[in-house]
C-alpha cells in the first residue's frame, strides 16, 4: 500500500493537540490503559472541533476528531491500522462492484473502498457514531448509509449499547450503569444485498457475529466473501467454529496471503493477544470473488 500523504489539520489549534497527544503517546506504549486518558484529559484543554484529516491510501479523506481515543490511536499514532482488510478490498476490485461496511463506525472503510467500487453499503447502529460516519461520507456519491444493526432478521427492534468512552465496543445487548442504552431496528446481509450478487463484505458487530452470519446465507451461496473479527479473548472462536460447521464454506487467515484454515485450533493458532480482534476471511467453495481473491494474492 502506498505511503501515508501529509495530514490536513482542522481547528485553529488542531496541530498543537496533535503534536502534544503524539507526544504523550509514546509515554504510553507500554500500557494500553494510558491512551484514552491521555486523550480525553488532553480534549479538556482544547476545541472539540479540532481534527485531522487523514488521506488514505486509497485516495480518500478520513476525518478524525482529536478527542477520539481510538482512531487517533488506531490510525494516527501508528501508520498499519488493518492492512490486511485493505489489502483484501484492493485485490477484490473488479471482482465485484459492491462493498459493505457493516459495523462502519464513522466510516473509515467506507472512505478506503469508495474510489474502488461502484456502491457501499455503510451500516452502523450507535447514532452517535452514525453522525460522524455520516459526516465522512455524505460527500461520496457511491456510498449509501443506513442506521440500523445488523442481525440474523431485519425489522426487529433491538437494544443497543454504546460503551463509555469506547465507540468502538458499542454492541447488542446490556450495559454497564455508564452506558447509554438505544433502540435500533435491525438488517439481514440477505435483505441488505440484491440476489445473485457477490460482494466484498467487512463484518464488524461486536459479539453478533454468529446472528449476521446466519442473516448472509445467500449472500455466501451468491458468491460474497466475508471479512470478519474473530477477538483474541474468545478462546472457542465462536465465528469461526459456526462458518466452520456451514456446508461449502472455506476459512483463510489474512496477511500477506490467503492462508487455507481447517480447524479451530488453527484459527486459534493465529491468535496471540487477548486484547486484539483478528480479521479472518471466509467464502463458499464456488465463489468467483474468492478464486479472484487467491489469484490477487498468489501474485508478487
Amino acid at each position: 500500500m502506498a505511503d501515508r500523504q501529509p495530514l490536513t489539520f482542522v481547528g485553529s489549534s488542531a496541530k498543537a493537540q496533535y503534536m502534544t497527544l503524539m507526544g504523550l503517546f509514546r509515554l504510553a506504549v507500554l500500557n494500553r490503559y494510558f491512551f484514552g486518558i491521555f486523550t480525553r484529559a488532553l480534549a479538556r484543554l482544547f476545541p472539540s472541533e479540532n481534527a485531522v484529516l487523514l488521506t488514505l491510501s486509497s485516495g480518500g479523506q478520513y476525518k478524525i476528531y482529536l478527542n477520539d481515543a481510538y482512531w487517533t490511536r488506531f490510525a494516527l499514532f501508528r501508520d498499519d491500522y488493518e492492512l490486511e482488510v485493505g489489502k483484501v478490498i484492493q485485490k477484490a476490485q473488479g471482482y465485484a462492484d459492491i462493498f459493505c461496511d457493516l459495523g462502519a463506525n464513522k466510516g473509515y472503510w467506507s472512505v478506503f473502498a469508495a474510489p474502488l467500487y461502484k456502491q457501499i453499503f455503510a451500516i452502523e447502529a450507535s447514532s452517535a457514531t452514525y453522525k460522524t460516519l455520516t459526516e465522512n461520507t455524505e460527500r461520496l456519491a457511491n456510498v449509501s448509509r443506513r442506521w440500523a444493526a445488523i442481525y440474523g432478521k431485519s425489522n426487529e427492534e433491538l437494544s443497543f449499547v454504546n460503551v463509555h468512552n469506547s465507540h468502538a465496543s458499542a454492541r447488542l445487548g446490556a450495559g454497564g450503569s455508564s452506558d447509554s442504552v438505544e433502540t435500533v431496528e435491525t438488517i439481514a446481509i440477505d435483505d441488505l444485498l440484491p440476489a445473485k450478487t457477490a460482494a466484498l463484505i467487512k463484518l464488524d458487530v461486536e459479539g453478533a457475529e454468529i446472528s449476521a452470519i446466519d442473516g448472509a446465507k445467500r449472500a455466501l451461496m451468491d458468491g460474497s466473501v466475508l471479512i470478519y473479527e474473530d477477538h483474541g479473548s474468545d478462546i472457542s472462536c465462536a465465528p469461526s467454529a459456526h462458518l466452520l460447521s456451514l456446508p461449502g464454506i472455506r476459512l483463510y487467515s489474512v496477511q500477506n496471503s490467503l492462508k487455507r484454515l481447517h480447524s479451530v485450533e488453527e484459527v486459534l493458532a493465529q491468535k496471540g493477544d487477548k486484547y486484539t480482534g483478528y480479521n479472518f476471511l471466509a467464502a463458499h467453495e464456488g465463489s468467483d470473488l474468492l478464486a479472484g481473491l487467491l489469484e490477487g494474492f498468489a501474485k508478487p
